[in-house]
């Protein structure tokens, strides 16, 4: 599922509040624990090699990490489908593997309108604002921003975009499936996160976008392999098998799914369109997400990558919600199955998969809920050596050669990977409980309203670099406003942030105009505003 950040965050700090107080308490010393088998071990170590095999032939292809282009862009040599499947677990993680059956167990499928809202946002970029910004020649999503306001927009955008990703996102998808793995299994949590980081990276940064692509590809089939597994044992373990699942989750009004209700602090209707909008432009400002479409040969490819890769991803929230449904049922069937002292609701499906799958069979799930992790981070290391090198190095040293780029590329991802790697290990030693929430909570409202920043340039012609600028660090005010003083559904503030960077943005862009220095000439706008493509070149 293409989650927005701030919804990202809420579902992080859920996850890991609710592990960490699960292991926190005294029943828990009671929970026991399935370890893995020396043959799950064997097929964990038979995936980790396939990722380094995929690297190491990446590495070794003709102009695999010959240049920059090759290195970040696969030298714009990506098939549309393989992009397309990258997209969506680009923007999922071992968070959604976890957390939405989870929330489909514990409640009922009122959150699943997250999975249209932002599924057919993303629908609405690629067929509409895709072959405006391949016009553009970019290699990151950033340079927009200098093209359509100023170097300053461009630089404060690329600079979040790294803080976003490297200070939140990496450690988020390392430290979550370790805490869930070890909560139900016993497996070493510095164990999970060093194998997952280190070999993400050495992939990563042999073989370059093109080993990222193929990883992915690669993962997102071990990962649905693994579900369709879990599912077919879930459905044998209930009379009547998915006709079953059905009747009773109906019975109990499990897969309800729509409120029409006009309240801000639930999952209703009124609080998706406001994500709808919203998600339009998390999207389009997202530079792993985008490095996707733009990797492409062509711009209908471009355009498929983005539709394909989002239609992908509500799908899988179908397949998500379902599985936690189905393992609500299945323990009402079982209930004698189901440990009381369970170390947290958020760890259901991993305790699913240890205690009720086949030796052998459960290594394989494993690596399905490392792939979702791998997957991720992946992206997030190239993506952001991109910005490193295009965005910064590209302005400050802009004369670099390419050896000396490719060196900052190749540096870029191995310290970022380690960063990723040490910090989930420290974080994991630490109170996730008190401090983790309250971290991702100050990274989502930090970055959260920057999109409007995008909406602002691609929506409109008087939108100027200081106003934009105002409305981005106003944005954050008013958004914590909302987060700390009333019960807006986490679903909604993704909507906040950019509703309110993009009018008072706006706002102060008319206000300032008459102020600012005038140019020599009008900027011309041809091809960076939705209005203007049809003058595009």
């Amino acid at each position: 599922m293409i989650t927005p950040l701030i919804a990202t965050a809420e579902a992080a700090s859920g996850i890991a509040t609710e592990i960490a107080a699960g292991v926190a308490t005294e029943a828990a010393a009671e929970f026991v624990k399935r370890t893995l088998s020396p043959l799950d071990y064997a097929m964990l170590a038979l995936y980790f090699a396939f990722n380094l095999g995929i690297g190491w032939w990446c590495a070794r292809r003709k102009k695999s990490a010959a240049s920059t282009g090759d290195y970040f862009l696969g030298g714009n040599r990506i098939k549309w489908w393989a992009a397309a499947i990258s997209f969506f677990a680009t923007s999922t993680s071992s968070i959604s593997f976890m957390a939405l059956p989870a929330k489909a167990y514990m409640t009922d499928w009122l959150p699943f309108g997250s999975a249209p809202a932002q599924g057919l946002a993303g629908v609405l970029v690629g067929l509409v604002f895709v072959s405006l910004l391949r016009r553009m020649n970019m290699t990151t999503i950033f340079s927009y921003l200098e093209k359509r306001f100023d170097k300053n927009v461009r630089l404060l955008g690329a600079g979040l975009g790294v803080l976003l990703k490297v200070g939140g996102r990496m450690s988020v998808v390392l430290l979550l499936p370790a805490l869930a793995l070890s909560a139900v299994t016993g497996l070493n949590v510095y164990l999970s996160i060093a194998l997952m980081g280190i070999i993400t990276t050495i992939y990563a940064l042999e073989g370059g976008f093109e080993a990222v692509i193929w990883t992915e590809v690669m993962q997102v089939i071990v990962t649905f392999g693994g579900v369709a597994i879990a599912f077919f044992f879930l459905a044998g373990g209930v009379e009547g098998g998915l006709a079953g699942i059905v009747g009773q989750g109906n019975a109990a009004d499990k897969f309800e799914m729509i409120s029409w209700d006009f309240d801000f602090t639930k999952p209703t209707v009124p609080v998706f369109i406001g994500m709808f909008f919203a998600t339009v432009f998390m999207q389009i400002s997202d530079q792993p997400l985008m490095q996707r479409m733009l990797s492409t040969s062509n711009t209908t490819e471009a355009k498929r990558t983005v539709v394909i890769g989002n239609i992908i991803g509500m799908t899988s929230s179908v397949v998500f919600f379902f599985v936690g449904t189905a393992l609500w049922v299945f323990y009402q069937n079982n209930p004698a199955r189901l440990d009381p002292h369970l170390p947290g609701n958020d760890a259901i499906f991993p305790y699913f998969i240890a205690n009720e799958l086949p030796r052998g069979i459960v290594g394989l799930i494993v690596a399905g809920l490392f792939a979702a992790s791998m997957g991720a981070l992946s992206s997030i290391l190239n993506a952001t050596a991109s910005v490193v090198v295009s965005d910064f190095q590209g302005t400050f040293h802009p004369g670099a050669t390419e050896k000396q780029r490719m060196r900052l590329a190749r540096g870029t991802t191995l310290v970022c990977g380690l960063f990723a790697t040490i910090s989930a290990a420290y974080l994991a030693s630490l109170n996730i409980a008190s401090l983790w929430d309250q971290f991702m909570k100050l990274v989502a409202l930090i970055g959260g309203g920057f999109p409007g920043v995008f909406a602002l340039g691609l929506l409109t012609r008087r939108a100027n670099n200081i106003g934009v600028m105002i409305g981005a660090v106003a944005s954050i005010g008013i958004t914590w406003a909302v987060q700390t003083f009333t019960d807006t559904s986490p679903f909604f503030h993704g909507f906040v942030a950019i509703g309110s960077c993009m009018a008072i943005g706006y706002a102060a862009s008319l206000l300032l105009a008459p102020f600012l220095a005038k140019p020599t000439a009008p900027k011309d706008l041809r091809g960076l505003t939705l209005w203007d493509r049809a003058t595009d070149a």
